[in-house]
């Protein structure tokens, strides 16, 4: 969804992607994210843990657009800072990806007696 946002040729296609970045990106991830640190963090620290995903999770509010404007001056363009967006996000899935893969399942005993 973010790279149909660099690609947008119109204000409409641009409109258009952000809303479909908003409803099945972010609105979609988020609650997925939040539920499987519930389920995997310790339950001791879980509100230390949540506290930390937020904060990293806004400090991106506040480097992203300084990093982009960097980025601007040197480039004469934003769309760079876009595709690195496009790759962080990639690499984020991936780890999570990863992370899922190799979580070990609880074994369902099969005894129905």
């Amino acid at each position: 969804m973010l790279l149909m946002t660099v690609q947008a040729t119109n204000a409409t296609f641009l409109l258009t992607s952000l809303i479909l970045y908003g409803f099945l990106g972010k609105l979609a991830v988020e609650p997925i994210i939040i539920s499987w640190l519930g389920e995997n963090a310790p339950q001791v620290g879980i509100g230390t843990t949540l506290g930390v995903f937020n904060f990293f999770g806004m400090m991106s509010s506040i480097v992203a657009p300084a990093l982009t404007g960097n980025i601007s001056d040197i480039t004469g363009s934003k769309i760079l800072g876009f595709y690195i967006a496009i790759v962080l996000l990639v690499i984020g899935t991936l780890l999570f990806l990863a992370a899922n893969i190799h979580k070990k399942t609880p074994e369902v005993s099969s005894d129905l007696t």
